[in-house]
C-alpha cells in the first residue's frame, strides 16, 4: 500500500496513500497507481533506478482476453 521510488540522483518519492502499487513495464518504464485516480504516475526508462512496495496484481490483457 505503499511505493517508493528511488530517482538516479538517490532521492526518493514516496506514495503513501492506501491501494498505491506500481507496475513495472517490458520497455524499462515505471507505472505508480495511485487510489483512487485513474491516470498512474509514469516514469520512463532511465527516470527511476529502484522501486519498493506493493506491485500491482493487475495484467493487461490482450485482444484475445488472453
Amino acid at each position: 500500500m505503499t511505493v517508493t521510488v528511488t530517482l538516479p540522483d538517490c532521492h526518493t518519492d514516496e506514495y503513501l496513500r492506501f491501494g498505491d502499487n506500481y507496475v513495472k513495464h517490458d520497455d524499462g518504464s515505471l507505472d505508480v497507481v495511485r487510489g483512487g485516480t485513474r491516470q498512474p504516475l509514469s516514469y520512463a526508462a532511465g527516470d527511476w533506478t529502484e522501486v519498493e512496495g506493493d506491485q500491482s496484481k493487475w495484467k493487461k490483457r490482450g485482444f484475445w482476453g488472453g
